[in-house]
Protein backbone atom coordinates (compact mmCIF):
# COMPACT_ATOMS: atom_id res chain seq x y z
CA UNK A 1 0.00 0.00 0.00
CA UNK A 2 1.28 3.54 -1.07
CA UNK A 3 -0.42 6.20 -0.50
CA UNK A 4 -0.59 9.82 -2.59
CA UNK A 5 -2.15 12.70 -0.24
CA UNK A 6 -2.42 15.91 -2.15
CA UNK A 7 -2.86 18.99 -0.04
CA UNK A 8 -0.91 16.73 2.07
CA UNK A 9 1.24 19.68 3.68
CA UNK A 10 -1.48 21.53 4.89
CA UNK A 11 -3.69 21.86 8.01
CA UNK A 12 -6.15 18.64 8.21
CA UNK A 13 -2.86 16.85 5.56
CA UNK A 14 -0.50 17.17 7.91
CA UNK A 15 -2.25 15.63 10.37
CA UNK A 16 -3.27 12.95 8.15
CA UNK A 17 0.54 12.06 7.02
CA UNK A 18 1.60 12.02 10.32
CA UNK A 19 -1.15 9.46 11.34
CA UNK A 20 -0.33 7.47 8.26
CA UNK A 21 3.43 7.69 8.76
CA UNK A 22 3.36 6.73 12.44
CA UNK A 23 1.33 3.64 11.53
CA UNK A 24 3.77 2.13 8.80
CA UNK A 25 2.23 3.35 5.83
CA UNK A 26 4.60 4.18 2.74
CA UNK A 27 3.11 8.55 2.37
CA UNK A 28 3.77 10.40 -0.80
CA UNK A 29 2.60 14.38 -0.52
CA UNK A 30 1.85 16.77 -3.56
CA UNK A 31 1.73 19.85 -2.35
CA UNK A 32 1.82 23.64 -3.73
CA UNK A 33 3.15 24.96 -0.61
CA UNK A 34 1.15 27.93 -1.19
CA UNK A 35 -1.01 27.36 2.04
CA UNK A 36 1.02 24.24 3.56
CA UNK A 37 3.92 24.10 5.59
CA UNK A 38 6.72 21.17 4.24
CA UNK A 39 8.44 21.44 7.66
CA UNK A 40 5.71 19.70 10.01
CA UNK A 41 6.08 16.35 7.78
CA UNK A 42 7.56 13.27 9.17
CA UNK A 43 11.11 13.21 7.74
CA UNK A 44 10.33 9.60 6.37
CA UNK A 45 7.63 11.10 4.01
CA UNK A 46 8.19 11.90 0.45
CA UNK A 47 7.58 15.19 -0.71
CA UNK A 48 6.78 16.59 -4.23
CA UNK A 49 6.19 20.13 -4.69
CA UNK A 50 3.01 20.83 -7.40
CA UNK A 51 -0.05 21.91 -8.00
CA UNK A 52 -2.95 19.96 -9.16
CA UNK A 53 -3.51 21.92 -12.44
CA UNK A 54 -0.42 20.68 -13.63
CA UNK A 55 -1.17 17.59 -15.21
CA UNK A 56 2.48 16.63 -15.73
CA UNK A 57 3.55 16.96 -11.85
CA UNK A 58 0.32 15.00 -10.73
CA UNK A 59 1.21 12.26 -13.13
CA UNK A 60 4.63 12.29 -11.81
CA UNK A 61 3.39 12.17 -8.34
CA UNK A 62 1.11 9.44 -9.05
CA UNK A 63 3.90 6.58 -9.61
CA UNK A 64 3.32 3.12 -7.71
CA UNK A 65 0.36 4.73 -5.81
CA UNK A 66 -2.24 2.65 -4.74
CA UNK A 67 -4.26 5.01 -2.99
CA UNK A 68 -5.36 8.38 -3.34
CA UNK A 69 -5.87 10.87 -0.37
CA UNK A 70 -7.24 14.15 -2.50
CA UNK A 71 -7.21 17.35 -0.13
CA UNK A 72 -5.73 20.07 -2.09
CA UNK A 73 -8.33 22.89 -2.98
CA UNK A 74 -8.97 26.44 -2.50
CA UNK A 75 -11.06 26.08 0.25
CA UNK A 76 -12.33 29.81 1.50
CA UNK A 77 -16.13 30.44 0.69
CA UNK A 78 -15.67 34.49 1.31
CA UNK A 79 -12.27 34.21 -1.54
CA UNK A 80 -14.40 31.95 -3.70
CA UNK A 81 -17.31 35.09 -3.80
CA UNK A 82 -14.82 37.40 -4.89
CA UNK A 83 -12.49 35.25 -7.27
CA UNK A 84 -14.61 32.31 -8.35
CA UNK A 85 -12.63 31.95 -11.66
CA UNK A 86 -9.01 30.54 -9.26
CA UNK A 87 -11.66 28.32 -7.09
CA UNK A 88 -13.01 26.61 -10.13
CA UNK A 89 -9.89 26.30 -11.77
CA UNK A 90 -8.17 24.44 -8.59
CA UNK A 91 -10.95 22.59 -7.12
CA UNK A 92 -12.60 21.45 -10.19
CA UNK A 93 -9.88 21.25 -12.75
CA UNK A 94 -7.22 19.93 -10.85
CA UNK A 95 -9.81 17.42 -9.28
CA UNK A 96 -10.11 16.22 -12.59
CA UNK A 97 -6.34 15.93 -12.84
CA UNK A 98 -6.19 13.82 -9.94
CA UNK A 99 -8.87 11.29 -11.01
CA UNK A 100 -7.78 11.15 -14.74
CA UNK A 101 -3.93 10.16 -13.61
CA UNK A 102 -5.40 7.23 -10.77
CA UNK A 103 -7.34 6.27 -13.26
CA UNK A 104 -4.55 5.88 -15.85
CA UNK A 105 -2.23 4.75 -13.21
CA UNK A 106 -4.82 2.13 -12.32
CA UNK A 107 -4.83 3.00 -8.41
CA UNK A 108 -7.27 1.14 -6.47
CA UNK A 109 -8.75 4.03 -4.40
CA UNK A 110 -9.66 7.44 -4.17
CA UNK A 111 -10.87 9.26 -1.21
CA UNK A 112 -11.85 12.98 -1.92
CA UNK A 113 -12.90 15.56 0.60
CA UNK A 114 -16.17 17.57 -0.23
CA UNK A 115 -17.66 20.18 2.03
CA UNK A 116 -20.97 20.52 4.18
CA UNK A 117 -21.00 24.06 2.32
CA UNK A 118 -22.59 21.82 -0.30
CA UNK A 119 -26.18 21.85 1.89
CA UNK A 120 -26.04 25.60 1.53
CA UNK A 121 -29.50 26.88 3.17
CA UNK A 122 -31.22 23.52 2.78
CA UNK A 123 -33.45 23.99 6.06
CA UNK A 124 -34.55 20.57 7.01
CA UNK A 125 -31.85 19.46 10.10
CA UNK A 126 -29.65 17.75 10.67
CA UNK A 127 -27.92 17.36 7.72
CA UNK A 128 -27.88 13.65 5.90
CA UNK A 129 -26.48 12.83 3.02
CA UNK A 130 -29.96 12.64 1.36
CA UNK A 131 -30.34 15.85 2.26
CA UNK A 132 -31.28 18.41 -1.01
CA UNK A 133 -28.02 20.46 -2.24
CA UNK A 134 -28.60 23.97 -2.41
CA UNK A 135 -25.02 25.14 -2.50
CA UNK A 136 -24.43 29.79 -1.37
CA UNK A 137 -21.37 29.93 -2.62
CA UNK A 138 -19.33 28.96 -6.13
CA UNK A 139 -16.86 27.03 -3.55
CA UNK A 140 -19.82 25.17 -2.40
CA UNK A 141 -20.67 24.70 -6.48
CA UNK A 142 -17.31 23.11 -7.19
CA UNK A 143 -17.77 20.83 -3.93
CA UNK A 144 -21.05 19.64 -5.73
CA UNK A 145 -19.25 19.40 -8.92
CA UNK A 146 -16.56 17.18 -7.54
CA UNK A 147 -18.94 14.78 -5.93
CA UNK A 148 -20.50 14.12 -9.30
CA UNK A 149 -17.19 13.86 -11.18
CA UNK A 150 -15.73 11.47 -8.49
CA UNK A 151 -19.12 9.96 -8.44
CA UNK A 152 -18.87 9.85 -12.74
CA UNK A 153 -15.43 8.04 -12.04
CA UNK A 154 -16.60 5.36 -9.87
CA UNK A 155 -19.54 4.12 -11.83
CA UNK A 156 -18.19 4.30 -15.51
CA UNK A 157 -14.52 3.89 -15.10
CA UNK A 158 -14.47 1.32 -12.04
CA UNK A 159 -11.92 3.81 -10.06
CA UNK A 160 -13.37 3.03 -6.14
CA UNK A 161 -14.00 6.50 -5.28
CA UNK A 162 -15.45 7.59 -1.22
CA UNK A 163 -16.47 11.70 -0.93
CA UNK A 164 -15.82 12.63 2.92
CA UNK A 165 -18.21 15.65 3.40
CA UNK A 166 -16.13 17.73 6.06
CA UNK A 167 -18.00 19.70 8.22
CA UNK A 168 -16.23 22.95 10.67
CA UNK A 169 -13.08 21.28 11.27
CA UNK A 170 -10.67 23.26 14.08
CA UNK A 171 -7.62 22.14 16.07
CA UNK A 172 -4.26 22.62 16.17
CA UNK A 173 -1.90 23.81 13.37
CA UNK A 174 -5.34 25.81 11.80
CA UNK A 175 -4.02 28.98 10.32
CA UNK A 176 -5.82 32.16 12.06
CA UNK A 177 -3.57 34.96 10.41
CA UNK A 178 -5.68 35.84 7.37
CA UNK A 179 -9.05 37.52 7.31
CA UNK A 180 -10.89 34.33 5.77
CA UNK A 181 -9.86 32.13 8.22
CA UNK A 182 -11.96 30.02 9.70
CA UNK A 183 -13.89 31.36 12.84
CA UNK A 184 -11.89 29.19 15.63
CA UNK A 185 -8.41 29.70 14.65
CA UNK A 186 -9.31 33.33 13.73
CA UNK A 187 -10.85 33.98 17.15
CA UNK A 188 -7.87 32.23 19.08
CA UNK A 189 -5.28 34.27 16.57
CA UNK A 190 -6.94 37.45 18.02
CA UNK A 191 -6.74 36.69 21.84
CA UNK A 192 -3.68 35.82 21.94
CA UNK A 193 -3.01 39.10 19.99
CA UNK A 194 -5.01 40.79 22.62
CA UNK A 195 -7.22 41.89 19.83
CA UNK A 196 -10.96 42.06 19.67
CA UNK A 197 -13.43 39.35 18.40
CA UNK A 198 -15.65 39.73 15.34
CA UNK A 199 -19.04 38.12 14.97
CA UNK A 200 -20.36 38.43 11.90
CA UNK A 201 -24.58 38.57 12.59
CA UNK A 202 -25.69 38.00 16.15
CA UNK A 203 -24.40 34.61 16.76
CA UNK A 204 -27.07 32.19 16.90
CA UNK A 205 -25.70 31.02 13.26
CA UNK A 206 -24.86 27.37 14.66
CA UNK A 207 -21.97 25.16 13.21
CA UNK A 208 -20.88 21.43 13.58
CA UNK A 209 -17.30 21.48 14.91
CA UNK A 210 -15.39 18.42 14.44
CA UNK A 211 -11.45 18.15 15.74
CA UNK A 212 -8.65 17.72 13.18
CA UNK A 213 -7.59 14.30 14.64
CA UNK A 214 -11.03 12.92 14.36
CA UNK A 215 -11.18 14.07 11.05
CA UNK A 216 -8.10 12.41 10.06
CA UNK A 217 -9.13 9.39 11.82
CA UNK A 218 -12.19 9.29 9.27
CA UNK A 219 -10.09 9.81 6.12
CA UNK A 220 -7.58 6.44 7.49
CA UNK A 221 -11.03 4.71 7.60
CA UNK A 222 -12.32 5.57 4.71
CA UNK A 223 -9.03 4.60 3.38
CA UNK A 224 -9.77 1.50 4.22
CA UNK A 225 -12.91 0.26 3.75
CA UNK A 226 -14.57 -0.40 0.67
CA UNK A 227 -17.17 2.25 1.19
CA UNK A 228 -18.51 4.25 -2.03
CA UNK A 229 -20.79 7.19 -2.64
CA UNK A 230 -20.47 10.38 0.24
CA UNK A 231 -20.01 10.71 3.85
CA UNK A 232 -20.70 13.04 6.51
CA UNK A 233 -17.69 13.44 9.03
CA UNK A 234 -18.70 16.06 12.15
CA UNK A 235 -19.14 15.62 15.41
CA UNK A 236 -23.63 15.45 15.42
CA UNK A 237 -23.37 18.45 18.05
CA UNK A 238 -24.90 21.77 17.09
CA UNK A 239 -23.39 24.50 18.46
CA UNK A 240 -23.69 28.63 18.19
CA UNK A 241 -21.11 31.24 17.58
CA UNK A 242 -22.63 32.27 21.00
CA UNK A 243 -21.80 29.00 23.10
CA UNK A 244 -18.50 28.66 21.08
CA UNK A 245 -17.93 32.63 22.86
CA UNK A 246 -18.68 31.25 25.81
CA UNK A 247 -16.86 28.37 26.21
CA UNK A 248 -13.93 30.27 25.36
CA UNK A 249 -14.71 33.24 28.41
CA UNK A 250 -15.21 29.99 30.40
CA UNK A 251 -11.20 28.84 29.39
CA UNK A 252 -9.50 32.15 28.99
CA UNK A 253 -8.45 34.13 32.22
CA UNK A 254 -8.28 37.46 30.46
CA UNK A 255 -11.32 40.14 29.44
CA UNK A 256 -11.91 40.57 25.66
CA UNK A 257 -13.98 43.01 23.77
CA UNK A 258 -16.41 41.78 21.21
CA UNK A 259 -17.44 43.54 18.13
CA UNK A 260 -20.31 42.75 16.30
CA UNK A 261 -20.39 43.04 11.87
CA UNK A 262 -22.93 42.72 9.25
CA UNK A 263 -23.61 38.67 8.38
CA UNK A 264 -21.81 38.03 5.23
CA UNK A 265 -22.89 36.83 1.88
CA UNK A 266 -22.56 33.17 1.58
CA UNK A 267 -22.46 32.61 5.07
CA UNK A 268 -25.23 29.02 6.38
CA UNK A 269 -27.21 30.15 9.37
CA UNK A 270 -27.67 26.63 11.11
CA UNK A 271 -25.67 22.99 10.64
CA UNK A 272 -25.43 20.14 12.06
CA UNK A 273 -25.27 16.17 10.60
CA UNK A 274 -26.42 13.35 11.40
CA UNK A 275 -23.55 10.91 11.11
CA UNK A 276 -25.30 7.52 11.57
CA UNK A 277 -24.00 6.91 7.84
CA UNK A 278 -20.25 7.23 8.78
CA UNK A 279 -20.79 5.57 11.29
CA UNK A 280 -22.03 2.35 10.31
CA UNK A 281 -20.16 2.21 7.26
CA UNK A 282 -16.87 3.51 8.35
CA UNK A 283 -17.15 2.88 12.17
CA UNK A 284 -16.53 6.83 12.58
CA UNK A 285 -17.02 7.97 16.12
CA UNK A 286 -15.41 11.52 17.21
CA UNK A 287 -13.72 11.13 20.33
CA UNK A 288 -12.70 15.06 21.38
CA UNK A 289 -15.42 17.23 23.21
CA UNK A 290 -15.28 21.13 21.76
CA UNK A 291 -14.49 21.91 25.27
CA UNK A 292 -11.36 20.08 25.26
CA UNK A 293 -10.08 21.13 21.69
CA UNK A 294 -10.81 24.70 22.39
CA UNK A 295 -8.44 24.40 25.88
CA UNK A 296 -5.67 22.46 23.63
CA UNK A 297 -5.78 25.87 21.14
CA UNK A 298 -5.86 27.92 24.22
CA UNK A 299 -2.79 26.88 26.18
CA UNK A 300 -0.84 25.83 22.54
Amino acid sequence: MKVLVTGGAGFIGSHLVKLLANGGINVRVLDSLIHGQKEGLPKAVEFIQGDIRDSDAVKHAMQDITHIVHLAALVSVTESMTDPVSTNNVNVAGTENVLFSARESGAMRFVYATSAAVYGDEPSLPKKESSPLRPLSPYAVSKVINELQSDMYNRVFGLSTIGLRFFNVYGLGQSGNHPYASVIPRWIEMLKKEKSITIYGDGSQTRDFVHVRDVAEAIYSALMSDATGVFNVASGKETSLNDLLLIIKNKYPKQFEIKNETARAGDILRSVADISESKRALSFKPTIEITNGIEELLIS
